[in-house]
C-alpha cells in the first residue's frame, strides 16, 4: 500500500456554528492521508498524487464558508477523488480546531477524524 499525506496544513477558515466564527475565520490544522492499493510502476508524477495538489485542494475547500467540519472533510475527500487518476483505497482526514469559544477550554485541540473507503 502507498499513502500520500499532508500533515497539519494551517488555514484560516470561515467555519463554525457561531456567526462570528464564519465572519472572523477560525484557525484549523488539516491532515490528509490518501492510500492506494497499487504502487507507481514508473518514475512519473502522473502515476501518483502530487503533494501540492493536496495543499491546493485543502486551501480551496477551506476558503468556503460552512457550518460543520464534517462537511469540509467530505468536500476535501470528494475533490481528491475527482482529481486523482490512480484507484484510491481510502482517505483519512483529521481536522483540528486549536481554539474554541468556550469557557474552560484547555485542550490542545478538538475536531473530527473521518475515513472514506472506496
Amino acid at each position: 500500500m502507498l499513502t500520500i499525506f499532508l500533515r497539519k496544513q494551517s488555514v484560516i477558515c470561515p467555519i463554525g456554528v457561531h456567526e462570528f466564527e464564519r465572519l472572523q475565520g477560525v484557525k484549523l490544522l488539516i491532515s490528509v492521508e490518501v492510500s492506494f492499493s497499487v504502487h507507481p510502476d514508473q518514475d512519473q508524477l502522473s502515476q501518483t498524487l502530487d503533494y501540492t495538489e493536496l495543499v491546493d485542494i485543502v486551501n480551496q475547500k477551506a476558503a468556503k464558508p460552512q457550518l460543520l467540519l464534517e462537511t469540509l472533510a467530505q468536500e476535501i475527500a470528494a475533490e481528491i477523488k475527482i482529481r486523482t487518476a490512480m484507484p484510491i483505497e481510502k482517505i483519512n482526514i483529521l481536522i483540528e480546531k486549536p481554539q474554541i469559544p468556550h469557557v474552560g477550554y484547555q485542550a490542545e485541540a478538538c475536531g473530527i477524524a473521518m475515513e472514506f473507503r472506496f
